[in-house]
């Protein structure tokens, strides 16, 4: 048996060696069957033939397994000879065996085995004392731990291994030490696991790294070792790379790839082609790395490196992802991912998942781009590979950023801090703060992003990465400094970065910082310095064929060129970069050009109110395109982006309700990813709407969210933009002082930052409110001022703003010459860019000053195309009717006003009564058609002006008096049943003379100050329906000024303020009044005049007495309502509310009789006290014929108290008012068919006094569809009341009209006893004459 075993073993060592390793193994098994079945194989017999055979078989079995790269063979082999060397007691075997097996276990990505083998391995060497074998095991275990990113340790091992080769003058192994330490506290390749090209992260100790590598090379050159020599030529190359030394890097990995070609070293030479490859990576020389990698590639696959072979796929890659060849880099690393997945090389697969999720990302596929890093993150987890753990943590944390998920993005992030902090990988550690840095950046914590942005600079500055000092810290710095406005500190830390990438090489870094100082200037208004940056970095990004930078370039050139003015050549730089970016795949950018090309389109600023610049419906299409490119691949950050330019857009073209939309839509997301600064541009961007409507305190408010946002976030342009906004509010509100001061801080900031642009624009207000104080000296030197800027930075609009103001000023002070020539300017620029808003003031303008020169048909021709405009941006607010009435409030009435007036001047008083008519009621006209499905037809074009006079063919017995005024002057038409049409003229001023009064008294606060009385009751009278108890106060002497006139006591001095609205409004046309019906269309404040109880001198008849009296919004109203469908009102049907039961007023029993009273009259049960609840209303609201409500009303808009539902686990007395009060809001939103809804509550006829009329809940039922509503004009005591409406109902249920039903009512009042105006004249019919039929009722 043993003669047998001797011969077979001599066979298997023969085969092995002549490379018929197959052969080898079979025999080799075969004698191991025989020994397991043979009894004398024993293992106790430690000395027995048979024992010292079946270790020399395992022996050859595992040289013979680790031949073929059969590892899992081999180590099942390796296995079986340690329990036999630990049974020997063979230390130096066991030992050789244990680095062997930790090799296997290596190549196999088993790198914690690998761990534990080498400590192994060290332990027995030192034990048997193998000097030159403890210090192989302390050099292998370094190298391990090494690649674990455990780098302290691997150094203290590295160093062990140094200190015994040292010692017993091993020179060849001191210089492999050398090495190994050199590639610790460097980045070098471990080419001896053929991990080519690729670079290791490390310690970042580059100085210590070159020193060891030197001491090395010294050696290696010394024993004449040329294969060591070119080893340490490449490891200091790849330490100078670190550097960011290129021309050294270069230098070296050259004399390597000499001395590898002279020496046929083909696996070393291939490594210094793909190192080379990754230098001229890093110096933008893509072209050149490409040609290097692929050499590389060659050598790997014809030597059958399979290893390699992915490693060069790999870095081909990269390289196409820097080209923008984003296809082409899948393509390449999809081919390294399959080679590595087949040669189980989890550490490349894991690589290689990392690369095709940042390719991905690139093309702004974030989701596909997790997925993949998540693969990766998961591999080098599982492997133990600490570092590479580290990376994939902080690549997930930029594709979360990219996503808008800050706090996921800042989670991950800090996770891969922890690790490489832990491990010792300074690089790595910079990297994550400056990548956190840039985080906070986005979240607009600047002061956070500077603390972190300066970390990563002080530890790059320490470790020596140059490339990492300019790019990630001093240009990340140099962003923040712009976006806090710091502009001359973003110059500063952006030129630090630009020297470094220039001195090192860095093309493409190079032309980063050219772009970045390209924004800077583009922000300070210096345009031309801007374009000339961007083409410098145009230039590079062409030269080195960065497709993704050219197209940046492109589109950053198309901004500068929108900025300067010059459209054309903005489209083709922006439709260029589009190009591009759609060849490339880059989805990310593609949607950034949309928005871009949108922007362009629109010709300007898409964030300033009303830059109507041409292509509007262009600059939506592309802005939409870009959303769903955004939306589709998950970028919250640029979904907010382009929600909010949609939103300007629609600013821009006056359609407020769509901006309002958008931006609301583009705030939610600000808020929800923590994006501050975006968040406060949106608050900023809600507050141009709002002011644009004319809704300053709304305004205000979002400006001062965004300032109290901007001043936290350390944001110095924002915070001056926000200054200047509210400068703008403070103007509207001529709250002029204020103005100053928030105007006197803006230029502060934008003096500070360099903002050319900004800074004009504080001069051109500045102007403008030194205008509004009768400053005119002060006025022109600012506009002018402003105006020079402007010019100089090509800021149209601007330009065009300031020259108008300038027009202003030049007028009021009697040079009409310069004033004409101003204003020529500025509407030129306005109609060139489209600015509409601007035309429309400009041409107001134009007619004052023509007014002023007499020139009143030039005048008249500048109003007909004001009110054209006005018109068209009308129509774009859509149906938002809040946003209607404050437009025309803030910009339209004024030129209706000024054309009525010249109109009536020049003899033209029907288009005079057309022009008045299209500003009165337009938005309730809009509501009420919307509600009959009808269409209303009168408009600014003069061809539609007609037939409206006819309204009242329809009607019998009645005459309309419509009242316009403007100034002191007053307008009154009359128009008959026939068709006639009468007109007078008034002047205000003798009647307010007469009366003791200022004669340029504006009637508006005349009517507010001598009317307020009514609506206060005494106090042992205080039972009213007034939901304001500071009501049921009596006046005050100091609030009684001395021009208002007693309504209740005969005055010798002193005509009552009623006498005088009679003389004003009726006694001119009193003759004309010859029916018994007078329909009023009163104007703005003359709604609150109490129309019945006027009379020409107390004690002489009221108009009231010999007429009906009815109020109609607009004639186009009592039109839509005559045309009304006939099915559309109920004909049946009652809701009857009384004293709803609101616990914290007082109740009022007048008003429950009442309703008990109407209810059994109409044959209703009426809703009272609890049961009156705003639910149980709102249920019945739309399918009854008569709505009546006596309950507690709200002074200022007549709002309604209803019974409201306890609220559970409510600890408040007071419920929040949608529990109980009927506001607009709710009416406007039902469907109201009722032919009449009588208010029988204190105030129900007040609202906000506007250009549009009365808005308040009157209003609001016109609106809905009510045919005709009956309302109370102020506070009114609960017994007249109740009175007043059993007579009004009397008459009502005997078939009478809603209007002789309130004539005969107020007429019972007065017979009754000495009844006082306050008691029977406060109610007020508005709308249609209706009959109910109350047998159908019933």
């Amino acid at each position: 048996m043993v003669a047998s075993a001797n011969i077979a073993l001599l066979v298997a060592v023969f085969l092995l060696n002549s490379d018929r390793i197959q052969k080898a193994i079979e025999i080799c098994n075969e004698c191991l069957i025989l020994l397991n079945n043979t009894d004398q194989n024993r293992k106790d017999q430690f000395d027995s033939p048979q024992l010292q055979f079946y270790g020399a078989f395992y022996e050859v079995l595992f040289s013979a397994y680790c031949r073929i790269s059969d590892y899992i063979s081999a180590e099942r082999c390796g296995k079986k000879l340690l329990v036999l060397y630990s049974e020997y007691g063979d230390l130096v075997k066991e030992g050789n065996v244990s680095i062997a097996l930790a090799e296997i276990a290596e190549s196999l990505i088993k790198f914690a085995n690998a761990k534990q083998l080498y400590e192994k391995a060290v332990k027995i060497k030192r034990q048997s004392g193998d000097k030159i074998g403890e210090a192989n095991a302390c050099t292998r275990l370094g190298t391990m731990l090494y690649k674990l990113g455990e780098n302290l340790n691997a150094k203290e091992y590295l160093e062990k291994a140094l200190t015994i080769t040292t010692k017993i003058g091993d020179q060849r192994g001191k210089a492999s030490c050398y090495e190994k330490l050199g590639n610790v506290f460097g980045e070098g390749e471990a080419s001896c696991y053929g991990n080519l090209g690729t670079v290791f992260q490390s310690l970042g100790k580059y100085d210590k790294a070159k020193e060891y590598h030197q001491k090395a090379l010294v050696i290696r050159t010394e024993i004449g070792d040329r294969k060591g020599e070119a080893t340490c030529y490449g490891n200091l190359g790849t330490v100078f790379e670190s550097f960011g030394q290129y021309d050294k890097a270069k230098e070296y990995l050259q004399k390597a790839l000499v001395i590898r070609t002279e020496i046929g070293d083909r696996e070393g030479e291939a490594a210094d082609y793909g190192n080379l490859g990754i230098v001229f990576e890093s110096l933008g020389q893509y072209d050149k790395a490409q040609e290097y990698l692929q050499k590389a590639l060659v050598i790997r696959t014809e030597i059958g490196d399979r290893k390699g072979e992915a490693s060069c796929y790999g870095n081909l890659g990269t390289v196409f992802l820097f080209f923008g060849q984003y296809d082409k880099a899948r393509e390449y690393l999809q081919k390294a991912l399959v080679i590595r997945t087949e040669i189980g090389d989890r550490e490349g697969e894991a690589a290689d998942y990392g690369n095709l999720g940042t390719v991905f990302e690139s093309l702004g596929q974030y989701y596909k781009a997790k997925e993949y890093l998540q693969k990766a993150l998961v591999i080098r987890t599982e492997i133990g590979d600490r570092k590479g753990e580290a990376s994939c943590y902080g690549n997930l944390g930029t594709v979360f950023q990219s996503l808008g998920q800050y706090d996921k993005a800042k989670e991950y992030l800090q996770k891969a801090l922890v690790i490489r902090t832990e491990i010792g990988d300074r690089k790595g550690e910079a990297a994550d703060y400056g990548n956190l840095g840039t985080v906070f950046e986005s979240l607009g914590q600047y002061d956070k992003a500077k603390e972190y942005l300066q970390k990563a600079l002080v530890i790059r500055t320490e470790i020596g990465d140059r490339k990492g000092e300019a790019s990630s810290d001093y240009g990340n710095l140099g962003t923040v400094f712009e976006s806090l406005g710091q502009y001359d500190k973003a110059k500063e830390y952006l030129q630090k970065a630009l020297v470094i990438r220039t001195e090192i090489g860095d093309r493409e870094g190079e032309a980063a910082d050219y772009g970045n100082l390209g924004t800077v200037f583009e922000s300070l208004g210096q345009y031309d310095k801007a374009q000339e940056y961007l083409q410098k970095a145009l230039v590079i990004r062409t030269e080195i064929g960065d497709r993704k930078g050219e197209a940046s370039c492109y589109g950053n050139l198309g901004t500068v060129f929108r900025l300067l003015g010059q459209y054309d050549r903005a489209k083709e730089y922006l439709q260029k970069a589009f190009v591009i970016r759609t060849e490339i795949g880059d989805r990310e950018g593609e949607a950034a050009d949309y928005g871009n090309l949108g922007e362009a389109t629109c010709y300007g600023n898409l964030g300033t109110v009303f830059q109507f610049l041409g292509q509007y419906d262009k600059a939506k299409e592309y802005l939409q395109k870009a959303l769903v490119i955004r939306t589709e691949i998950g970028d919250r950050e640029g979904e907010a982006a382009d929600y909010g330019n949609l939103g300007t857009v629609f600013e821009s073209l006056g359609q407020y309700d769509k901006a309002k939309e958008y931006l609301q839509k583009a705030l939610v997301i600000r808020t929800e990813i923590g994006d501050r600064k975006g968040e406060a541009s949106c608050y900023g961007n809600l507050g141009i709407v709002f002011q644009s409507l004319g809704k300053y305190d709304k305004a205000k408010e979002y400006f001062e969210k965004a300032l109290v946002i901007t001043t936290k976030i350390g944001d110095r342009n924002g915070e001056a933009s926000c200054h200047g906004n509210l400068v703008n509010v403070f103007r509207s509100l001529r709250q002029y002082d204020k103005a100053k001061e928030y105007l006197q801080k803006a230029i502060v900031i934008k003096a500070e930052i360099g903002d050319r642009k900004g800074e004009a624009s504080c001069y051109g207000n500045l102007g403008a409110v030194f205008l509004s104080l009768g400053q005119y000296d002060k006025a022109k030197e600012y506009l002018q001022k402003a105006l020079v800027i402007k010019t100089e930075i090509s800021d149209k609009r601007g330009e065009a703003v300031d020259l108008a103001n300038l027009g202003s000023v030049f007028r009021t002070v009697g040079d009409y010459e310069d004033s004409e020539v101003c204003l020529k300017k500025a509407l030129s620029i306005s109609r060139d860019i489209g600015d509409r808003k601007s035309e429309f003031q400009i041409l107001r303008e134009y007619a004052i000053l023509y007014l002023f020169q007499c020139k009143i048909e030039d005048s008249l021709t500048c109003l007909r195309l004001c009110i054209k405009i006005y018109d068209e941006l009308r129509y774009f607010l859509g149906a938002n009717d809040e946003f209607k009435t404050s437009f025309l409030e803030d910009s339209g009435i004024f030129p209706y006003k000024l054309l009525c007036n010249l109109l009536c001047a020049t003899g033209n008083v029907r288009d005079a009564l057309y022009v008045e008519e299209l500003s009165r009621a337009r938005g309730l006209s809009d509501l009420m058609a919307e509600k009959y499905s009808l269409e209303t037809h009168i408009s600014a074009n003069p061809q539609s002006w007609f037939s409206i006079e006819n309204i009242f063919r329809k009607k019998n017995n009645c005459t309309c008096l419509y009242i316009s005024y403007f100034h002191n002057c007053l307008h009154l038409w009359i128009l008959k049943t026939s068709g006639v049409l009468h007109y007078k003229a008034i002047s205000l001023e003798e009647y307010l003379v007469q009366a003791g009064l200022a004669k340029d008294l504006p009637l508006s606060k005349f009517l507010t100050d001598n009317l307020q009385s009514l609506g206060n009751l005494p106090i042992e009278d205080c039972e009213d329906r007034s939901l304001n108890m500071v009501e049921l106060q009596p006046l005050s002497p100091e609030k009684k000024s001395s021009a208002r006139l007693r309504l209740l006591e005969e005055d010798e001095e002193v005509i009552s303020s009623l006498s005088l609205c009679y003389k004003m409004f009726i006694a001119p046309v009193y003759d004309l009044l010859e029916e018994p019906e007078v329909i009023i269309v009163p104007d703005r404040s003359l709604y609150k005049v109490p129309f019945a109880a006027l009379s020409e001198t107390e004690g002489a008849e009221y108009l009231s007495e010999t007429h009906r009296i009815r109020i109609i919004p607009s004639l186009t109203t009592l039109k839509i309502i005559q045309d009304s469908p006939e099915d559309y009102h109920s004909n049946t049907g009652a809701l009857i509310i009384g004293n709803p039961k609101v616990h914290w007023l007082l109740p009022l029993p007048g008003a429950r009789k009442e309703a008990e009273m109407v209810g059994q009259l109409v044959g209703v049960s009426p809703l009272l006290e609890k049961e009156a609840t705003k639910r149980a209303v709102l249920e019945r609201i739309s399918s009854v014929s008569l709505i009546h409500f006596a309950a507690h009303g709200n002074a200022e808009r007549g709002e309604i108290a209803l019974s409201s539902i306890p609220i559970a686990n409510s600890r408040n007395d007071i419920p929040p008012k949608e529990a109980y009060m009927l506001t607009m809001a709710d009416v406007s939103q039902v469907k109201v068919r009722a032919k009449l809804v009588v208010l029988s509550c204190c105030h129900s006829g007040s609202g906000e006094i506007r250009a549009e009329g009365i808005i308040g809940i009157a209003r609001a039922f016109l609106g809905s569809g009510a045919r005709s509503v009956l309302v109370a004009l102020w506070a009114i005591s609960d017994k007249a009341t109740e009175q007043l409406m059993s007579r009004f109902y009397e008459h009502l249920v005997e078939g009478e009209s809603a209007s002789e039903s309130l004539h005969q009512a107020m007429k019972w009042m007065r017979k009754k006893g000495p009844a006082q105006v306050s008691e029977w004249a406060s109610f007020t019919l508005i709308g249609d004459d209706v009959r109910l039929d109350f047998d159908k009722q019933r």
